[in-house]
């Protein structure tokens, strides 16, 4: 063993770092197969411009909560990650997140039935008995909150409440609206002089 503590940290830090890499390019590597199969093409299209972003943030939370790459991915971090994490990663209501449910069912059925991956059939039926569960968990979740009227004000001005890039964008929109407000308020009113 070392006395330089802090020599084995970094060893250790930069040991986790490779296998990030190594597990965020396992995930790339099946998301680039998957996008030209039959699976991927039983996707809308709203779903099809998504599936990259929630396969790969999927792979993500499942290395970094529960440090498990695509091979040893398994039911209870699978359950983690879509009750615990997505929700409060992705602040979006539930026709995001019966989006995420297709790709996520999709994406694991090709592991299986393309990629011979053992663990894939059983974490798409997992998926299908957890989609009620979740989608009550995003709705508890923003029940009485402000993004919960932010996200019935953004359906009301017509735009997707299930696309990343629409809420992202009534996101900003929001944003901009509060900072002006901000800024109108610390502008001294101009004084007139009476004629």
């Amino acid at each position: 063993m070392r006395k330089d503590g802090g020599t084995m940290t970094n060893e250790h830090l930069e040991e986790a770092n490779r296998l990030f890499e190594q597990a965020m390019n396992e995930a790339e590597e099946k998301i680039n197969v998957f996008e030209k199969t039959f699976w991927y093409r039983q996707l809308n299209y709203s779903e099809q411009m998504i599936s990259r972003k929630i396969i790969m943030s999927f792979s993500e939370y499942m290395f970094d909560y529960h440090f498990q790459t695509l091979n040893e991915w398994e039911e209870k971090a699978l359950q983690d990650v879509l009750l615990d994490i997505f929700p409060h990663e992705f602040v979006a209501g539930p026709k995001f997140f019966e989006k995420v449910m297709v790709v996520l069912i999709k994406f694991f059925e090709f592991l299986y039935f393309h990629e011979n991956y053992s663990q894939g059939l059983y974490l798409a039926e997992k998926i299908k008995s957890l989609q009620d569960v979740v989608l009550v968990e995003v709705e508890n979740l923003l029940r009485d909150t402000p993004e919960a009227e932010l996200l019935i004000l953004g359906e009301e001005l017509g735009l997707d409440m299930s696309n990343l890039e629409d809420i992202d964008c009534l996101y900003q929109l929001a944003e901009l609206i509060q900072n002006e407000g901000i800024r109108s308020q610390n502008i001294v009113p101009m004084k007139t002089r009476k004629i």
